[in-house]
């Protein structure tokens, strides 16, 4: 699943990580995107000479095309989230919002195809094997990661994650949000054997179609179609045991964050409208530059 991750990578990075820091961070850091997704697609699949300068130039215009399209669109986006942070939500409301998002980054991901179709179809036999090295690093990563731990573990870490990044907009919960995150995480199981399947099913998924493009006589339209393909595959898994997993998934988060949110003290309530109104500005800064 890297080429997805990748994409997905730089689409979040360019939507909201880029936003989350200080403003010259954030204002810095998103002008250093194409450097940044460039050095990413070359670890996974050490990009030559050939490539290099049509990838960054890829990159730059996505990053151009990002600028002028979609920050206007994430701006009033989240000008819109800071009004309805005052008051209470709704798992149906905070699902339309998490949906609001996810549009835009389907946006970008249909923007980024023709120049990853270029590139998918330049690959060398080599670069394969490298990208199979790579696949099969990052399998091993998340296994250490994942199967060394009992379930109750895996739910402690998830709970930890899960309280950073609520902390992150509320500031410090209390005992009873605390507990409240607890309750959301118990009642979301995660199959870490679902999961690791799925995630096999989208590396070998993506090396034999970047295997069927590597030098083939395609034209470029005909592999952005076969790259389209393959991103809605990996977006929208074809193991209907796996969507229904990931569909409960979202819906019990809706509804988590919709408690948590609810609960919220006046304070924290101002806290989050505070962060968000700092990305709506940071937004519209990186607009004009």
């Amino acid at each position: 699943m890297p080429l997805f991750h990748i994409i997905r990578a730089l689409l979040l990075t360019l939507l909201t990580a880029a936003l989350l820091g200080g403003c010259s961070v954030a204002r810095l850091g998103y002008s250093q995107l194409p450097n940044l997704s460039y050095w990413w697609v070359d670890s996974y699949l050490d990009i030559n000479d050939a490539q290099s300068e049509p990838l960054r130039a890829d990159l730059q215009a996505l990053l151009a095309w990002h600028r002028s399209q979609e920050l206007p669109q994430l701006a009033h986006a989240l000008a819109d989230v800071q009004a309805q942070a005052a008051q209470d939500t709704t798992p149906a409301q905070v699902c339309q919002i998490a949906d609001q998002f996810k549009s835009r980054l389907d946006a970008v991901l249909d923007q980024s195809e023709p120049g990853f179709a270029r590139l998918a179809l330049s690959i060398k036999p080599e670069q394969l094997q490298h990208l199979q090295h790579q696949l099969d690093k990052k399998a091993q990563k998340w296994r250490d990661e994942w199967q060394k731990d009992s379930p109750a573990e895996q739910q402690k870490r998830r709970l930890e994650r899960l309280l950073e990044r609520s902390e992150a907009f509320y500031g410090p919960l209390s005992d009873a949000q605390t507990a409240l995150l607890r309750a959301g995480v118990q009642a979301t199981p995660y199959d870490t054997r679902l999961a690791e399947a799925e995630m096999l099913r989208r590396h070998q998924d993506l090396f034999t179609t970047l295997q069927s493009l590597a030098g083939s006589s395609q034209t470029p339209q005909q592999a952005q179609s076969v790259i389209h393909a393959l991103l809605e595959r990996t977006v929208q898994s074809p193991n209907a045991v796996y969507r229904a997993q990931i569909a409960q998934l979202v819906q019990n988060n809706c509804a988590t964050f919709a408690q948590l949110h609810n609960s919220a003290t006046p304070a924290q309530r101002q806290k989050l409208v505070a962060k968000l109104k700092g990305y709506e500005d940071d937004a519209r800064a990186l607009m004009a530059h």
